[in-house]
């Protein structure tokens, strides 16, 4: 019995798996800049400005949140919360396109932790999941998590029982 076509039949399986798992576990959109700077200005809760050494100043739109918009409750303490964590200060930025603005989409990073991820956590922005294939599943599940925990808890925005995300909110204008 001939077993070279039953194990070529496998590995052909096994690569095929392999595949699935690699994309099961990206899936996301690759980085196509990164920028390294001091945040010289905190728009909202999910838009600063970064300024890298010697170079132009960025302007970012952190990516896969939405924070209340600066004339809707909790607008205001949206933007304090991201300035305190990091106005004037440097951060990594790792960003996969622009938006409709052209803004650099990204995901800040600042003392190893992810800032998109930290304003989740403490309940100052929403998981924007319209965005979540541009994220890893890892990511995905993360961000999922926190914004759920923080409404679990009534952290920040989730103080308010009739909060009302910021996209219905623009819509609403």
């Amino acid at each position: 019995m001939n077993l070279l076509p039953l194990k070529k039949y496998f590995m052909y399986l096994s690569l095929l798996a392999f595949a699935a798992f690699i994309y099961g576990c990206y899936s996301g959109k690759p980085v196509t800049h990164t920028f390294d700077g001091r945040v010289t200005k905190v728009h909202d809760g999910d838009s600063i400005h970064l300024t890298p050494s010697g170079e132009k100043r960025v302007i970012i739109r952190l990516a896969a949140i939405d924070a209340p918009e600066i004339d809707q409750a909790g607008g205001v303490r949206s933007r304090d919360h991201l300035r305190q964590l990091i106005m004037r200060q440097q951060v990594s930025a790792s960003c996969n396109k622009l938006d409709k603005y052209k803004r650099q989409v990204c995901v800040i990073t600042h003392n190893n932790e992810d800032v998109n991820l930290t304003m989740l956590k403490s309940g100052n922005a929403w998981y924007y999941e319209r965005f979540r294939e541009e994220q890893s599943r890892t990511d995905q599940n993360s961000y999922s998590k926190a914004a759920e925990s923080a409404r679990k808890n009534r952290l920040g925005l989730w103080q308010n029982p009739g909060a009302i995300p910021p996209w219905e909110f623009r819509a609403l204008k």
